[in-house]
């Protein structure tokens, strides 16, 4: 009998003991299967953060292309209306200003070039002006 309950104690450390190195293994297997999880989700946050970042800069440019759009026509709107001859120097828009009729030819350019002096000589002589500080070729 002694021999019976030391054979079924002995099988039974050796079950124990078996799935106990069971248990053990699946949960290193799960740790190891979480830890490739976390580096993926890391990985996935991060590139989520640059595409952030990237959109950010591409509103902030478009902003600064739109803003810069919007004063280069308003550039191109004076310079036209001033060689179509429809602007007014320092008057108002409700026809109010002194026209540039009364003046000369001379007086008229040296205004308009005094007028658009920040704008670069090759866009004053696009635009049809001659003044007298750039040297235009016709």
């Amino acid at each position: 009998m002694k021999n019976k309950i030391i054979i079924f104690v002995g099988m039974f450390a050796c079950c124990a003991a078996h799935a106990t190195d069971y248990i053990d293994m699946q949960i290193r297997e799960l740790q190891q299967r979480r830890d490739e999880l976390r580096a993926e989700l890391d990985a996935c946050e991060e590139n989520t953060r640059k595409f952030k970042i990237a959109g950010v800069a591409t509103l902030g440019a478009t902003g600064v292309g739109v803003v810069g759009n919007i004063a280069l026509h308003n550039e191109i709107k004076k310079i036209e209306q001033s060689k179509n001859g429809g602007g007014y120097i320092g008057g108002r828009s409700d026809g109010g200003g002194h026209g540039l009729g009364h003046i000369s030819t001379e007086q008229k350019v040296d205004i308009e070039c005094e007028t658009f002096a920040d704008l670069p000589c090759e866009d004053l002589c696009e635009a049809g002006y001659n003044c007298p500080q750039c040297t235009c070729s016709e």
